[in-house]
């Protein structure tokens, strides 16, 4: 009624009005020009309220933190795009464990990417949920600093992960235990190259003028050292081989 009474232009008054229950309409029944007209009066058993400023702002100070509220602070904060900030953000137990790891190793992307790929796809193929497993950010961290540094690679990272989640145990002994550090010594990676190359010597032909057969002798190469071989340094060896053999031709 009050609504189509402003569309037209017209002035809403102030009034008390009465349900007309055989026209099925309201009625005015009397108007009321000042809030005195209400005679309004305090209700003796009830104490008088007071919110003050400073109560308010103690009330927002222990409130949570909304959802909306740490998207936008994970992507303003840490730099994530929109959709990793949601997907950390869907669950409190998972945000709060990608914090901890920041808190721990400043790379907040590179966090964001092996939680949201790998240590989600387990959990979700497992169907567990993060609080279910034995992995910590301690231990998570600890596995991308090893990547990092070199002492194995994101293929080798892949493998381990799984047994970090299940049994708990730090990612640096599990290398060591099942002899995963990275291979990156460039003599030994050469003498493997040398012994990979005679093995496919169709490969190696067509790796001359074809890519794909580029890639799949760096392959082999990798295979042959059960993903330990440094990337890198492979590819770099590989390449310099095949260049020799164009030399000589």
């Amino acid at each position: 009624r009050q609504r189509g009474l402003i569309e037209k232009g017209i002035k809403v008054k102030r009034e008390t009005r009465h349900w007309d229950e055989i026209r099925r309409i309201t009625v005015s029944l009397r108007t009321k020009e000042e809030e005195q007209d209400y005679r309004y009066f305090p209700e003796p058993d009830l104490m008088p309220v007071v919110i003050s400023r400073e109560l308010i702002e103690e009330i927002k100070a222990e409130m949570p933190e909304l959802p909306e509220e740490r998207i936008n602070r994970f992507m303003r904060v840490y730099g994530l795009p929109r959709y990793d900030a949601e997907v950390l953000v869907s669950s409190k137990q998972l945000a709060d464990f990608f914090e901890e790891c920041v808190k721990l190793y400043n790379k907040p992307k590179e966090i964001s990417n092996w939680m949201m790929s790998d240590l989600l796809r387990y959990l979700y193929e497992n169907n567990l949920e993060l609080y279910e497993s034995k992995i910590t950010p301690r231990m998570l961290v600890d596995m991308i600093r090893l990547i990092d540094k070199g002492v194995i690679s994101g293929k080798i990272a892949k493998k381990i992960l799984p047994e970090m989640i299940v049994s708990g145990k730090d990612p640096q002994k599990i290398v060591e235990e099942r002899n995963l550090i990275k291979i990156a010594d460039e003599n030994l990676l050469a003498e493997l190259a040398d012994r990979v190359f005679a093995e496919h010597p169709k490969a190696v032909k067509d790796a001359l003028v074809d890519e794909k057969a580029v890639h799949y002798l760096i392959g082999q190469l990798m295979k042959l050292t059960r993903g330990k071989a440094d990337p890198i340094i492979t590819n770099k060896i590989v390449r310099k081989k095949l260049q020799k053999i164009k030399e000589t031709q």
